[in-house]
């Protein structure tokens, strides 16, 4: 059974202490707000118990680990041994409950991209009682792929080290704005990797693209079959193209870049 660590600050210390009580207080309500603010979505989700990075990596081997997200972003990078099942999977709530019952784990847990991600805490309130003690890392892969790299998955090898995660800074610099796009779009191979579905939400005015959806185009990337050659990919809303960019730096592109804000910005 996990012993999740709560803060349990009582008056009386303060009231003996009347020198620094009001220091004391004011830190520690700085703190939690501090907390709150590091994980935007805890207050929505109070009924939820969540587990930090450390107590997970000391719960590691006791705990069934499920990753909710697309297989798309689990084929890049998860938590080892960890288990795909996506939020979205129609029998979700069944899926845990046979692979919780056969795993033989005393808990599990359920993680996905970080603190504004709130697919973990979904997790949680949609399983119910069909899986307990459940518990959402709301921290999510990226905290737990710095601290516990060599127990993290990054495209089906283990992640050696961490400069390979790719910064917030690294993808901003590979962002091409909208009228840059649209200036340039004679001399660049646009790439549209959206699903078709997408493709009839947001119309875009590049008419020469190709569209190569996401689950199509890696196979391509490795190949070398599409050349490196001012490359510019467009996604629906910025976030698929995150994905792909591991992918251009395993294959050894260099001469790319992502629309910023993706197909969206043309509504």
């Amino acid at each position: 059974m996990i012993s999740i660590n709560k803060s349990n600050i009582k008056t009386t210390y303060f009231s003996n202490l009347p020198t620094v009580s009001l220091l004391l207080l004011s830190l520690f309500i700085y703190c939690n707000g501090y907390a709150n603010n590091h994980f935007p979505h805890r207050e929505k989700y109070k009924d939820v118990e969540v587990i930090s990075t450390q107590e997970l990596h000391k719960n590691y081997d006791s705990c069934l680990i499920i990753d909710v997200r697309s297989s798309v972003e689990f084929d890049v990078i998860h938590i080892k041994n960890a288990v795909n099942i996506s939020l979205g999977n129609r029998s979700f709530v069944n899926k845990v409950k046979s692979t919780y019952q056969q795993s033989g784990k005393a808990c599990v847990v359920f993680y996905c991209n970080g603190h504004s991600c709130e697919k973990s805490y979904k997790a949680v309130r949609k399983i119910g009682n069909e899986a307990k003690p459940s518990y959402a890392y709301d921290s999510g892969i990226f905290d737990w792929a710095q601290d516990y790299n060599h127990l993290t998955m990054l495209l089906d090898k283990t992640l050696d080290n961490k400069n390979k995660l790719i910064s917030p800074d690294e993808y901003s610099n590979a962002l091409m704005e909208k009228e840059q796009a649209l200036a340039r779009q004679n001399s660049l191979h646009i790439i549209d990797i959206r699903d078709s579905f997408q493709r009839t939400e947001d119309k875009i005015p590049f008419k020469a693209r190709k569209r190569i959806p996401l689950s199509r185009i890696i196979p391509l990337l490795k190949r070398r079959i599409i050349k490196d050659n001012n490359l510019l990919f467009i996604d629906k809303v910025g976030k698929q193209n995150r994905w792909l960019h591991y992918y251009l730096k395993e294959y050894g592109y260099k001469n790319y870049s992502f629309l910023k804000g993706g197909a969206t910005i043309f509504h």
